[in-house]
């Protein structure tokens, strides 16, 4: 099938270095915000977010790291015989430079971070193959610190067969943004009056903003940070950009600052309205509204306008939210989500289940009386288990029996089955577990309790080497048993609809065939 990037389609085998080439495909999607998200739709301003978390690695950063090995190749710093990439990073740059280093051939890329990474991303690198190499100090060292890992991957990058794509000074970084976010975003929208994006390494402003400079000057350009000393993911505030080597202050006409909060709830409502973005995507929505407020505050607004009488914005939309969870719920607190329902089921009933260890009371009869018995062959298509076939339901249906009756005192002594052990936890009138929270906490708690190789009567070796059917009023209990005991490798199996299901099919007293 031919490549169509028209229709979204790359073929053959360089399609992935195609999928990965913008000039190859269609531009990343501008989508413009309703009013519900815009309270200033009847001012005449149309928002447009510029969904960058569209692209080939879901983020922002892939266009430089691109840019930097496509440009290293060119000028002979990258070769057939480089075979290591190092970057200090963190996040969403190494990420796409050990993608792009799997298409391109280079066999290792090593990053170099933090020890205060958090546990979530330093796994989220080793998810895509990265290297990885801590070091103390500072968070965001300086670059020429001699103690951090910025100097560390310049000086190791010298090394013959690796290359240190070193975005923090590295001009091809920012000039991804020229050669491709710019002309995108002009031709996709020729009378852009403002736009906007954070600032953190500064590379997306510093290329787009130059660009915009350049080839349409009448475009205002808005640089967001976030308010000293916060926090929002990706974007600095305005102290720490001190040490950035990119002209950014060339690329923008104002600044805003940020806090986290809004930041995260502006996210959170673009998420919510279909726009997964994280949370620098809302601090940039936020930094816009806030300025344009400013701007009709100080009766400015019109100035901004077009020949219609709009006035187009447009912001970057960096990465998406979902590495992120945990700081929304801790930067926006319970209030911004839903509760859980029956959250007290959280911490119980927590072991697995499985149809093939249910059996129905006619079954379970015929186990326990008929010798001749084995069980029914499954028909039809069945999945492959590979060299060696996990042991199947009909070992287990093989071993001897034992009866656990989970019923209360009374009924128990009424009528048993022989032999039967008994654990009384299930009365006739006790609700129905599934149904009642405070009864499955309870009954769970209990049965894990008694259940546990450290009880006296239940625990231990009672059960090895056999299979147990477990009974109880209505099958409730005795399948909430059953997952307990498989969890401590039991090979127990529930009777379905209990002593009650027994009866119904008159086999209940009937120890025979």
């Amino acid at each position: 099938m031919p490549s169509d990037p028209i229709l979204n389609v790359y073929s053959g085998e360089e399609a992935l270095e195609a999928f990965w080439d913008p000039d190859q495909c269609p531009p990343v999607p501008l989508v413009e915000l309703p009013e519900r998200l815009n309270h200033l739709r009847k001012d005449g301003v149309r928002i447009y977010a510029k969904l960058m978390s569209a692209l080939p690695a879901s983020n922002v950063k892939s266009l430089p790291a691109l840019n930097m090995i496509l440009r290293a190749k060119e000028s002979g710093e990258v070769t057939e015989n480089t075979h290591t990439l190092v970057e200090y990073s963190s996040g969403s740059t190494v990420i796409s430079m050990a993608m792009i280093a799997n298409i391109m051939g280079i066999p290792k890329v090593k990053a170099y971070m933090s020890n205060k990474t958090s546990t979530l991303k330093l796994n989220l690198l080793r998810f895509f193959g990265v290297d990885l190499t801590v070091f103390g100090g500072h968070g965001q060292p300086e670059p020429n610190d001699p103690n951090g890992g910025i100097k560390q991957a310049n000086i190791d990058g010298e090394q013959d067969g690796w290359y240190n794509p070193d975005q923090y000074s590295n001009p091809t970084n920012y000039e991804s943004h020229m050669r491709w976010t710019g002309p995108q975003l002009m031709k996709q929208l020729p009378k852009l009056a403002l736009f906007a994006a954070t600032i953190g390494t500064s590379g997306t402003m510093t290329g787009t903003g130059l660009y915009l400079k350049e080839h349409a000057p009448q475009v205002k350009r808005l640089g967001l940070v976030v308010a000293p000393m916060d926090r929002v993911p990706g974007p600095r505030y305005f102290s720490l950009l001190s040490p950035v080597e990119f002209p950014w202050r060339d690329a923008i006409d104002s600044m805003e600052e940020i806090a986290s909060p809004e930041s995260f709830a502006a996210s959170l409502q673009l998420c919510r309205n279909g726009l997964l973005v994280g949370p620098s995507s809302g601090m940039a929505l936020v930094g816009v509204l806030k300025y344009l407020d400013r701007e009709k505050a100080e009766g400015r607004l019109d100035a901004l306008k077009n020949d219609e009488g709009e006035i187009v914005c447009a912001f970057i939309c960096c990465d998406q939210p979902f590495q992120y969870i945990q700081d929304y719920m801790k930067k926006l607190g319970p209030e911004h989500f839903p509760t859980i329902n029956r959250s007290e089921l959280l911490d119980v009933d927590t072991y697995n289940y499985d149809n093939g260890w249910e059996v129905t009371p006619t079954v379970a009869h015929a186990i326990i009386f008929d010798s001749n018995w084995v069980p029914p062959k499954v028909v039809g298509i069945q999945p492959h288990r590979g060299i060696a076939p996990a042991a199947s339901d009909d070992d287990d249906f093989a071993l001897p029996t034992l009866i656990l009756d989970l019923r209360d005192d009374e009924s128990f002594r009424k009528c048993h089955l022989p032999n039967s052990l008994h654990l009384p936890v299930d009365a006739s009138t006790d609700p129905n577990p599934y149904m009642d929270p405070p009864t499955m906490v309870k009954l769970f708690r209990t049965l894990d309790a008694r259940l546990g190789a450290n009880d006296p009567e239940f625990g231990g070796e009672l059960f090895k080497g056999h299979k147990v059917l477990i009974l109880s009023h209505r099958g409730h209990s005795a399948r909430l048993a059953m997952s307990v005991l498989r969890e401590r490798n039991v090979k127990a199996f529930c009777v379905m609809t209990g002593v009650d299901g027994w009866k119904e099919a008159s086999l209940w007293g009937n120890w025979s065939i």
